[in-house]
């Protein structure tokens, strides 16, 4: 069933309206009828089953048939992707996975072996990036779509460590802690919190200089190794985001 998300205020007691580029999608690309199903999220966790109404000139209304919470969340577990800007469209294909895999947030950012740059505030890249968030969120059954910020430094996203229960820095040198041993020793310590909110820091194509890892140390942030082998920028984030799913999840899919 096709699904699209919508704004609180487009629902009704008894109706959905959808307009814009989701109209165009619906009426124009699926050539959807009258009285065809489809899945509406309202973005905070609640789903719609909804019946199309004749579409007007610039919108389709839906009638509500049954509603029922998302289940495309981790209830217990959110988490944000602190990614070193890649170059060309690797950060199109890291959004895109991140998103299927359950991140709520996505920061892009700068750092000493950033070979790739954002020019300012009103890039383009960021809208389109957003974009692509949204269309992940709506193919894997998200209840949420998740935000892509805008260009940070790697010293802004370490001035809200205090932001986080936990704050991991994927690491290619580090030879003592593995991710697995950390989020074990974490649980340990942390038996009684219910609900995590965890940082995970990945690096650019050029990794991370030593003086940045010791900053990020010395806020609280956990240097974890990824295994043996040495993962591409837009394959360390999914391994880190995978584990966690299973580290919460139970490996349940």
């Amino acid at each position: 069933m096709h699904r699209f998300f919508v704004k609180s205020d487009q629902i009704s007691d008894q109706k959905i309206l959808i307009a814009g580029e989701d109209f165009k999608h619906i009426t124009k690309v699926l050539r959807l009828a009258k009285d065809d199903l489809i899945e509406i999220c309202d973005g905070q966790g609640t789903d719609y089953q909804v019946a199309l109404e004749s579409p007007g000139s610039q919108s389709i209304s839906g009638i509500i048939k049954k509603i029922w919470a998302s289940q495309g969340e981790t209830a217990d577990l959110d988490v944000t992707l602190f990614q070193g800007l890649p170059k060309g469209t690797k950060m199109e294909v890291i959004i895109q996975k991140s998103v299927e895999l359950g991140v709520r947030e996505i920061v892009p950012f700068s750092s000493m072996r950033s070979i790739s740059q954002i020019k300012d505030k009103k890039d383009k890249k960021i809208e389109r990036w957003q974009r692509i968030a949204y269309e992940a969120a709506k193919q894997s059954k998200r209840g949420i779509v998740p935000t892509v910020k805008e260009l940070h430094t790697l010293k802004a996203i370490l001035n809200k460590v205090s932001d986080f229960d936990l704050l991991l820095l994927a690491y290619e040198d580090e030879n003592k802690q593995t991710l697995k041993k950390v989020l074990m020793q974490f649980e340990e310590d942390n038996e009684s919190r219910k609900r995590l909110k965890i940082g995970v820091i990945i690096g650019p194509e050029g990794g991370f200089d030593p003086l940045e890892v010791l900053h990020c140390r010395e806020v609280g942030a956990a240097s974890v190794s990824l295994g043996k082998r040495i993962l591409r920028t837009e394959t360390a984030g999914m391994v880190v985001l995978s584990q966690l799913n299973f580290w919460k999840e139970g490996g349940q899919s």
